[in-house]
């Protein structure tokens, strides 16, 4: 869900892809952006900005841990290509998994809503996560790394994909309907991941895919309604929060 890769030419191909889907959306809107969208973006680059100067240092951390342990399940007899391969998958389904845990169980909720809380979805929703839900879900990164051996590189690596589609499935770009339903039944596309984003709790309890769109199928989680235009985003019975609220917001009190 947060990161980037670090190394010159991945960082520059994943920057060249941000530039273009937000050139992309600008050019071919989906939804009309709302008033104020100027200050949204700041205050989702803002948090952003925390997320991508602390996720790659805590994922190397995680790898450098687990590169010193004997992995549970060794790969080595599947040659680098099937090892990374299945390396990335593991932590696709593994991302899935935790997505799901962050609506299901309460206290991780406090730490996702804030990026639920964004009342409009552009690239720059990607970037929207609070430091804690970073923490989070690299300290859970250990889990499949330790089992499978899974080195900084590869959790970075994995990290960028993730970052890629990521700002493309939270995009406000326009697509025709055939490609996109076409492209839906392999990776997660703005018209899968929008419904996530309805301020219905029900539709936002569903969709949890973070780059392929067949676990969501697998484990009975697909919403079968794609987004419509002029879908209220949002979080059922709250309101977008200032930068400073949206840091406080897991730690306040409820009722």
């Amino acid at each position: 869900m947060n990161g980037i890769l670090t190394g010159s030419a991945p960082t520059i191909a994943l920057a060249l892809w941000i530039a273009l889907v937000f050139l992309l959306e600008r050019l071919f809107a989906a939804e009309r952006t709302p008033p104020g969208n100027c200050r949204r973006i700041a205050r989702n680059f803002g948090l952003g900005v925390i997320a991508l100067t602390t996720a790659p240092l805590l994922l190397i951390l995680t790898g450098r841990i687990a590169s010193g342990i004997e992995p549970l399940v060794p790969l080595a007899a599947l040659g680098a290509a099937g090892a990374l391969i299945v390396q990335l998958l593991a932590l696709d389904i593994w991302t899935y998994g935790m997505h799901r845990a962050y609506h299901e169980i309460p206290l991780l909720w406090r730490f996702h809503a804030p990026h639920h809380l964004d009342e409009h979805l552009d690239a720059s929703s990607a970037f929207r996560f609070h430091l804690g839900e970073i923490l989070i879900s690299a300290a859970a990164r250990l889990v499949p790394a330790l089992i499978l051996g899974i080195g900084p590189a590869t959790l970075l690596l994995f990290e960028a994909i993730l970052t890629a589609n990521a700002v493309f499935h939270h995009s406000n770009i326009r697509l025709p309907e055939r490609f996109e339903r076409a492209l839906s039944h392999l990776i997660v596309t703005p018209a899968i991941h929008w419904r996530h984003h309805h301020n219905r709790r029900a539709d936002t309890d569903s969709n949890y895919c973070a780059i392929l769109s067949l676990w969501d199928r697998l484990f009975r989680s697909a919403n079968p309604r794609p987004r419509t235009i002029g879908m209220a985003i949002g979080v059922e019975g709250e309101h977008d929060l200032g930068f400073g609220g949206l840091l406080a917001y897991p730690f306040r009190r409820r009722g």
